[in-house]
């Protein structure tokens, strides 16, 4: 609050001499980080090699199916949900890649599908896989 002088009250006027430090502060913080904000960083990016990588055909690869009906198959072989646990550990324990992948319809009923995964990670398998079209 501004006193004036000869005792003519206080005076109602917005004193903005704090107001005017506080945008120059701020204006001196922005103008100092700036340039650091916009330093560039120069890279230098490898050349792309023109070698074809030969993508492995994976022919021995465990796929387990779930229909939206609910019937199992393992490998395109429709198979009885009660014989999946010991197809699959025996599939498992010739392999040291612990992997299956699941074909899922998409009108498949989720809880069956959960359950046919329980199983398969029970009877061996160590990473599952969901196929996508």
């Amino acid at each position: 609050m501004a006193f004036g002088g000869g005792g003519a009250g206080v005076r109602s006027d917005i004193n903005i001499t704090p107001l005017v430090d506080v945008v120059l502060v701020l204006l001196i913080i922005f103008m100092v980080m700036t340039p650091t904000l916009l330093k560039e960083m120069d890279l230098t990016v490898p050349e792309k090699a023109d070698v074809q990588i030969a993508t492995p055909q994976a022919t021995d690869q465990v796929v387990v199916s779930v229909t939206k009906e609910g019937q199992v198959a393992l490998n395109r072989e429709p198979i009885v949900l009660a014989q999946l646990a010991e197809r699959v550990s025996d599939q498992m324990k010739a392999r040291s890649e612990k992997l299956v992948f699941f074909d899922v319809d998409d009108d498949a009923n989720y809880g069956e599908v959960m359950h046919v995964m329980d199983v398969c990670r029970g009877a061996g398998a160590k990473v599952l896989g969901i196929m996508t079209k």
